[in-house]
């Protein structure tokens, strides 16, 4: 019996987008499971105040939420490698980054919203994402370094260390805690307007 296409013919038609091959873990493939995708909400939400939050998400969230505003700054403000190092970022994109943050705090359309700053699944990404909201946090919200790097811990999270911009293999590993004390060590807090004014 021959199948009815109801679209009728096909004029000028684009090639078929290519197929999506399932993957399967090695457990999942033994037990002869399905493994699920990934879920489509945050993977981890940190909650830095009562309206600053921190999320890596699997996918970008939907705009219009009433009382939520979304922001990510993977693609603004970007780490300039070497070779194979990828952060942390410098503190003039950590400026930047404080500015904008206390800009969408302040503002007043913006008063009766949660802030979430998120990232996606890139691992580097997401590490200079939690420097710039970790050093956030120690400059403008006087935390200490060990509090805001357990914070950032909560919900399963971890982060790449950063590493050298040497060739080869990396002998040292800049964990996200030696950033928050470097930026924590300027007489206890890092003053922006003495060094960006």
């Amino acid at each position: 019996m021959k199948r009815k296409n109801w679209a009728g013919p096909r004029r000028h038609s684009a090639p078929a987008p290519p197929a999506v091959k399932k993957t399967r873990s090695a457990a999942a493939a033994a037990a002869g499971v399905e493994e699920e995708p990934p879920p489509s909400g945050p993977e981890s939400c940190m909650e830095i105040t009562g309206r600053l939050y921190f999320a890596i998400l699997c996918q970008k969230p939907k705009s219009g939420v009433a009382n939520t505003h979304y922001f990510c700054i993977d693609d603004e403000l970007v780490y300039e490698n070497f070779y194979a190092d990828f952060g942390p970022l410098n503190l003039a994109m950590a400026y930047r980054y404080c500015c904008k943050l206390n800009k969408k705090l302040k503002s007043f359309t913006l008063i009766r919203k949660k802030i979430i700053h998120y990232t996606g699944f890139d691992q580097k990404k997401q590490a200079n994402a939690a420097f710039l909201i970790g050093s956030y946090a120690i400059i403008y919200l006087k935390e200490s370094p060990e509090d805001v790097y357990r914070l950032l811990l909560a919900g399963n999270a971890s982060y790449l260390p950063f590493r050298d911009a040497s060739f080869g293999t990396c002998s040292f590993h800049l964990t996200l805690l030696d950033c928050f004390h470097a930026i924590n060590k300027d007489d206890g807090k890092l003053q922006f307007q003495r060094y960006f004014s």
